[in-house]
């Protein structure tokens, strides 16, 4: 997974670095190098915890369970629709617990 930075970081970094070169400082190339070390990672933080998404996923599939046995008796385009929803829905949750990304 790539570690990106923001635009403006970078930029700063770049201005930094310059100012430096300006003041001749001998190895500007060194303290640049530190100061990108500091910048934060850019993943992102995970919004849910893993026992939410547990939780998700378990209200997900009571829902899909529950609509399906109805699609089981009488058919409803409505309902094809909602599961349709929920069963994309349970794929997100899922990925989010597998710490994959979205691309």
């Amino acid at each position: 997974m790539n570690d990106l930075i923001s635009r403006q970081a970078a930029i700063d970094i770049l201005d930094a670095y310059q100012v430096m070169l300006e003041n001749g400082e001998e190895n500007p190339y060194s303290w640049a190098r530190f100061r990108m070390s500091e910048l934060p990672s850019a993943q992102p933080e995970q919004r849910y915890t893993e026992e939410e998404l547990r939780v998700f996923a378990h209200g997900i599939s009571l829902s899909l369970l529950s609509k399906r046995s109805a699609q089981h008796w009488r058919y409803d385009e409505d309902t094809a629709t909602e599961i349709k929803f929920l069963e994309r829905l349970y794929e997100k949750v899922g990925a989010d617990m597998r710490g994959e990304q979205d691309e």
